[in-house]
């Protein structure tokens, strides 16, 4: 499934610019899409789904404009979505939150249903908790719930809104796992704040910031942005607007600072970047670009 934004733009009574002019051709495959909080993410993936409408632009499903209700509709039933925050029914099992999901989704055959949903709860990890009621869950396990909800009805189209959010590390790589294998043949946008989940399992990242595209293209490109301009340094780095501190780490030897800046700072060694370099690279680019105006 190929999707195509056109000039998109979405404005709110109380947030005019949610989005402005976003184009782009979302390839097959993982997509990771990120942004800080009101980026844009949502609002995005909100229109990807039918749940809101755009103020102005187009969104081309395999060529087919969702301005039309039909397309809207069979999009739909391709869909797999998975917002950031979702309660199951507290008083069903997983199987049979399962099974009712799979009846809107319009799967018609019982056993069908059954059959996959048992298949899903094992692929996330609940095959012991089968029989509990959803209620007694703790939140990473709801979270698993909420994923396998998603992948009913086997879409084509997976949208993921902060998928990995309360699941400790040995659930978030069985996650980005699964993730990966579904991206083989199908469509799966990724919305996240943890960077590693995309450079783990996506070879196309886009950047939103104040519902711009800051950044479009390969992941590997995103990193190649802070390549020659990543330095570990052990002073106190350079003032704000002078360099970007990506992070710091505490050994016995003192700190070390992780920092983004066009001329090494006192006493750096460079170092090769990571996506998280690469994505605070274009904060660098952006206050500079600030400063200029």
């Amino acid at each position: 499934m190929f999707i195509s934004l056109d000039h998109l733009s979405k404005d709110f009574r109380k947030k005019p610019g949610a989005l402005t002019d976003v184009t782009l051709d979302l390839p097959h495959g993982m997509i990771g899409l990120l942004g800080s909080n009101g980026a844009g993410k949502t609002t995005l993936m909100r229109i990807l789904c039918g749940i809101i409408r755009p103020t102005g632009g187009r969104v081309l499903v395999d060529g087919n404009d969702m301005a039309d209700a039909t397309v809207r509709r069979a999009v739909k039933k391709s869909l797999g979505y998975l917002p950031q925050d979702i309660e199951p029914y507290p008083n069903l099992t997983p199987g049979e939150f399962l099974d009712y999901v799979g009846i809107l989704k319009g799967m018609d055959s019982r056993t069908d249903r059954r059959r996959q949903a048992e298949d899903l709860i094992g692929q996330v990890g609940l095959a012991d908790a089968r029989n509990r009621r959803i209620g007694g869950f703790s939140g990473g396990m709801r979270r698993r719930v909420g994923i396998a909800q998603a992948l009913m009805g086997d879409p084509q189209l997976l949208i993921v809104d902060e998928p990995t959010a309360g699941l400790d590390p040995e659930e978030r790589m069985r996650f980005r796992t699964l993730l990966s294998r579904l991206g083989q043949d199908r469509t799966v946008i990724l919305s996240t704040h943890i960077l590693d989940d995309v450079a783990q399992t996506c070879s196309y990242v886009c950047v939103l910031r104040s519902g711009t595209v800051r950044y479009d293209g390969a992941t590997e490109g995103l990193i190649d942005a802070a390549r020659g301009r990543t330095w570990l340094t052990a002073p106190v780095p350079a003032p704000p607007g002078e360099g970007v501190v990506v992070n710091a780490t505490t050994a016995a030897g003192g700190t070390r600072y992780r920092v983004i800046a066009d001329t090494a700072p006192q006493d750096a060694e460079p170092v090769d970047p990571t996506l998280e370099d690469g994505y605070m690279a274009l904060t660098l680019t952006d206050s500079v670009s600030q400063e200029n105006l």
